[in-house]
């Protein structure tokens, strides 16, 4: 495997280059100039192009502004491509040769001469690296998990477990949220962990709302619930299927990409009781998900939730709170939740009145 060599640039949001077999001068949009460079560049050893990368972190700095929370629908809607609207981009040119790099160096500097803001930063060397081994020791803490309270491990599928007191979820990273290392997910682990050692789950049904990864769901099912997990993500769907054969829980958790409005053959609640209506009722219901989707979902949630249940509700930070609390509590005879927190981020857990 041989090194790449990358060149640097900067690139304004209209760029102009010229044709010498013509003696003209084009300006172009900077999308336009990254399909230019691959004309120009791509029988000359160009490989691949990066058009620049800005991290939510750093939006408020650049002037945009950005919830805490991002709603994804399939597609992301066009106010939300910050790295096209910055004035000026960084982008990176990977070329298989140094002498190829620079060569194509020497005939980008020409456009700083026409444009202004276009600048050529240098060239490095990429040294060949085993992407797969380095994810790996990365990932999870480089095997060794992510301990969460009051018994949980979560851990990569390739690690070979040794008998302890915790409880190991084995999670593949895929297209769905949820790997055990964002603050949310180790909140509703630590409420289900500590809930579920006063208030039974096993045998149980469990309602995960949201389900992502399926995390939460194979928790609850490796504590003995019978789960129906709610996603609309049909990849995450997929990954969560994973994770659920790798826990060896598969037949506890039933898939789906809406709330169960009837009971439904093959729904885990299926021969538990029901409302009048025959909406299945759960034990445990958790949602980790978005603040206007718990608000949205508060009647349907609480619906299906059975005396005495507990129902997590998470994807919060601090200002989201109130509203959420205020919601849920006026429609459980203003029941007071417990509030976990993990730095910025937060977990309510309600206890649904009994009859």
């Amino acid at each position: 495997m041989s090194s790449t060599y990358v060149v640097s640039v900067s690139v304004p949001r209209r760029v102009q280059v010229s044709d010498p077999a013509k003696s003209t001068v084009s300006t172009l949009a900077r999308e336009d100039f990254f399909s230019w460079l691959w004309n120009r560049f791509s029988s000359a050893g160009l490989v691949g192009v990066h058009e620049g990368t800005l991290l939510t972190e750093d939006a408020a700095e650049k002037g945009f502004e950005a919830e805490a929370w991002t709603v994804d629908s399939a597609e992301a809607p066009p106010s939300r491509d910050w790295v096209a609207e910055q004035e000026l981009e960084s982008a990176e040119l990977y070329f298989d040769s140094e002498p190829e790099a620079k060569d194509a160096a020497a005939v980008l500097v020409t456009i700083t001469e026409l444009t202004s803001g276009f600048k050529v930063n240098g060239i490095r060397e990429q040294k060949p690296q085993d992407w797969d081994a380095d994810w790996k020791a990365s990932f999870l803490n480089a095997g060794a998990g992510v301990p969460i309270s009051p018994f949980w491990r979560v851990v990569p599928p390739w690690v070979k477990l040794d008998p302890r007191s915790e409880k190991f979820i084995k999670i593949n990273p895929g297209a769905g949220f949820g790997t055990g290392t964002h603050e949310t997910t180790q909140l509703c682990l630590q409420a289900i962990g500590e809930y579920s050692q006063r208030i039974s789950i096993e045998g149980q049904p469990a309602l995960d709302f949201g389900s992502g990864s399926g995390i939460l769901a194979v928790a609850m099912a490796i504590l003995g619930a019978k789960v129906d997990a709610v996603e609309v993500d049909s990849l995450a769907i997929d990954n969560s299927v994973e994770n659920a054969e790798l826990n060896e829980v598969r037949e506890k958790i039933s898939f789906m990409q809406e709330l169960p409005l009837l009971l439904a053959q093959g729904s885990s609640s299926a021969d538990l009781p029901v409302h009048s209506n025959s909406v299945p009722t759960y034990r445990y219901v958790v949602a980790n998900i978005l603040r206007p989707v718990l608000l949205e979902f508060a009647s349907q949630l609480i619906e299906r939730l059975r005396p005495g249940g507990v129902l997590v509700l998470s994807g919060l930070i601090e200002r989201d709170v109130k509203p959420v609390v205020e919601k849920y509590a006026s429609l459980l005879n203003n029941s007071v939740p417990q509030i976990y927190a993990q730095g910025e981020w937060r977990a309510v857990v309600f206890l649904k009145p009994q009859l």
